[in-house]
């Protein structure tokens, strides 16, 4: 048996309850992605696409470097040599991403401190750097940084660098390596 379709079938809901369920499901939407942070806000202006986390996390890397002062171990000191001594935990490493070289290859600078107590006047020596198999098209003076091998990189010509000094250097590659401290040395005056 045929069933007869001639009968015109009523809508699920009515057209101002449609408008409104669709007008709800937007402002969830938009909520969402503004406070998870997809998008950011800005006022008379259209939503502009989140920074990539790498800069990102590279901005939130700075910050946290600026507060030297502040005690964020909870009170637990780290090892120490002696009293005033230090360790490769005293040498912080931030890198960011600067102007491309003129054929376009992205740059990146690393700055490397010594945060060594200036009350001792230690120095960190034979620093020792994780790099990968570091490499830049842009020159670096291998007294500043250089590769002995695959993931280890010396520091200043192993060469001491004084609390509360720091020493930059710039590469250039398509991609930016992970630099983190792997051994130093300790040299008292």
């Amino acid at each position: 048996m045929l069933a007869d379709f001639s009968e015109r079938q009523r809508p699920l809901l009515p057209p101002a309850a449609a408008f409104l369920s669709i007008s709800l499901f937007m402002l969830v939407l938009y909520l969402a992605t503004v406070t998870t942070g997809l998008f950011e806000a800005h006022s008379g202006t259209a939503p502009s696409p989140r920074r990539s986390s790498t800069a990102y996390t590279d901005e939130l890397r700075s910050i946290t470097n600026r507060k030297l002062l502040e005690d964020d171990t909870g009170g637990v000191e780290p090892n120490r040599v002696a009293e005033d001594g230090c360790t490769k935990d005293d040498i912080l490493v931030h890198q960011q991403p600067t102007e491309p070289m003129p054929d376009g290859i992205p740059t990146y600078t690393v700055n490397v401190m010594s945060t060594c107590s200036m009350r001792s006047r230690c120095s960190m020596g034979r620093i020792h750097l994780t790099c990968g198999w570091f490499s830049s098209a842009r020159q670096i003076n291998p007294a500043v940084l250089r590769r002995l091998r695959f993931n280890d990189c010396l520091l200043n010509d192993g060469r001491p660098l004084p609390g509360g000094f720091s020493l930059s250097f710039q590469y250039a590659d398509s991609f930016p390596y992970k630099f983190s401290v792997t051994s130093a040395e300790c040299i008292a005056p």
